[in-house]
């Protein structure tokens, strides 16, 4: 088989300065695509931070997705031939959703939306009703999913509910990216993204902030999960700044 180095980023990001977390993730994004990373994978809502109490602050912080956030992760792509994903505060047809973007050496080439908002997501975000994206990659098909969407299903209330449905199944994918805010009192590593794993058969790439947020804290523990629930944490998975890396067998 195969193997691919893949990265987790986490960092702290400044609730609404759009230009300082940037700066921040271009920098980490830069270091692990330099170490070798072909997927690079940055937290939910990076850009913005998570705590969004209105949609007055997501106007401030949002795009569209082929917006200047996006563009600037492209040089980095087509440099060191790999593919981005991060979180950001996207504004499609008057809405604003809490979404994560994909970018390869050609550009914007996927886009997801988080479906099962959790917490403040309320205040400001439209659910998804969109498919989730399946996007070729030089290291085998990714998917996206952000934050509570690991429960691998549309929410109970979607019109088209079916509980058998998935958004994943097994051998759809080779590897997830999984953007989250996960909170500081959750175990390490989390069950559900374990059973994750083993649900579809696809390694899964953790990348979670750290720091706080207004009345939020969050612990960091990114980690890549492979396909056989194999944990790697290279790197320090609970500090600021920290770049995780792992190998992924394809």
């Amino acid at each position: 088989m195969n193997e691919a180095i893949v990265a987790a980023i986490q960092f702290e990001p400044k609730i609404l300065d759009v230009h300082k977390n940037l700066a921040t993730a271009k920098q980490l994004t830069f270091e692990a695509a330099s170490k070798g990373a072909k997927i690079i994978v940055l937290p939910e809502l990076c850009l913005s931070g998570y705590v969004l109490r209105s949609k007055n602050e997501a106007a401030s912080v949002c795009q569209e997705s082929c917006g200047y956030q996006t563009n600037a992760f492209i040089p980095f792509a087509k440099k060191f031939n790999c593919h981005i994903i991060f979180g950001y505060v996207e504004l499609k047809e008057g809405k604003f959703y809490n979404s994560a973007a994909v970018v390869g050496p050609n550009g914007l080439v996927g886009n997801s939306q988080k479906h099962n908002n959790w917490g403040s997501d309320s205040l400001w975000a439209t659910q998804s009703e969109s498919l989730v994206p399946v996007i070729p990659t030089q290291v085998g098909r990714l998917g996206v999913l952000i934050c509570r969407d690991v429960m691998n299903n549309y929410r109970e209330t979607y019109k088209f509910y079916n509980p058998n449905h998935r958004f994943y199944k097994a051998g759809s994918v080779d590897t997830i990216a999984l953007l989250t805010n996960w909170g500081s009192d959750y175990g390490y590593p989390d069950n559900s993204w374990i059973e994750l794993a083993e649900e579809t058969s696809a390694n899964v790439i953790v990348s979670n902030r750290v720091g706080r947020e207004r009345d939020m804290r969050y612990k960091g523990g990114s980690c890549v999960i492979d396909r056989n629930r194999k944990v790697y944490t290279y790197g320090s998975s609970f500090e600021e700044s920290a770049v995780v890396g792992g190998l992924v067998l394809l």
